[in-house]
């Protein structure tokens, strides 16, 4: 068994410098991923986990990519202003063919001004970001 730490508690480089970027509590900062079956609370935990942290001082960006997104009402959005939150446009992302012929979707946005663009502010200070509902079937 390693000891090495796990992934989501690496500390990622800051833009300026190349240092391993801290909040003021000296920790470093963090991505994390919530994945499980259906009904098992991964938006529960996700806002909530969301809440905290921005609660105890941290920068926190909560990325909704439910194909039924409701992070919004975990994060105290309110109804009518979930309602008129933009979803991603699909155009931020671009098909692209790899040297050994597969395609592969890459991001082609600039990501601070997604964010900047479709961020909506959240309480306690979460900005979310909701990655767009599917529409109907075959349409994800």
């Amino acid at each position: 068994m390693s000891d090495s730490p796990t992934p989501a508690s690496l500390p990622s480089p800051s833009p300026q410098d190349g240092a391993p970027s801290t909040t003021a509590a000296g920790i470093g900062s963090l991505r994390l991923a919530i994945a499980g079956k259906g009904g098992s609370g991964k938006t529960t935990i996700a806002g909530t986990l969301a809440r905290l942290l921005a609660q105890q001082g941290r920068r926190v960006l909560a990325v909704d990519a439910d194909t039924n997104p409701n992070l919004s009402a975990t994060l105290g959005v309110p109804a009518q202003q979930a309602t008129q939150i933009t979803s991603l446009p699909r155009s931020l992302m671009e098909r692209q063919t790899q040297p050994d012929g597969s395609v592969k979707p890459v991001f082609v946005g600039d990501a601070l001004r997604v964010v900047e663009d479709y961020g909506v502010s959240a309480p306690d200070g979460v900005r979310l970001l909701v990655m767009g509902a599917v529409g109907h079937g075959g349409a994800g």
